[in-house]
């Protein structure tokens, strides 16, 4: 008679936490280094606000940051691709990232 839903997965997919250094576009073609002071979600877009060293404080889409974990340059969006989550699975597996 009715049809049952299927619930969709709900967790939030975060690889950083206020505090960690994040690499954050600061100009066309230009990443600095940035210190994660929260994480929001504006209109389902994963969200960073940041500041860099200079003080000045910004809201940055978490599609262009970049975390390096290891020497490894690892996106925040969620992946997307089969390579990208082999990749997130290989460094989680071997304890490289805390999520």
């Amino acid at each position: 008679m009715f049809k049952s839903r299927k619930k969709k997965d709900k967790k939030q997919y975060k690889l950083v936490s206020p505090g960690d250094e994040v690499l954050a576009p600061c100009s066309q073609d230009v990443y600095r280094k940035a210190i994660v002071i929260s994480y929001q979600e504006i209109r389902n877009i994963p969200t960073l606000r940041i500041r860099f060293k200079t003080g000045n404080m910004n809201f940055v889409s978490a599609q262009l940051c970049y975390k390096i974990v290891k020497g490894i340059a690892v996106p925040l969006e969620k992946p997307k691709t089969k390579i990208q989550r082999l990749c997130l699975w290989f460094l989680r597996r071997f304890g490289l990232a805390e999520v």
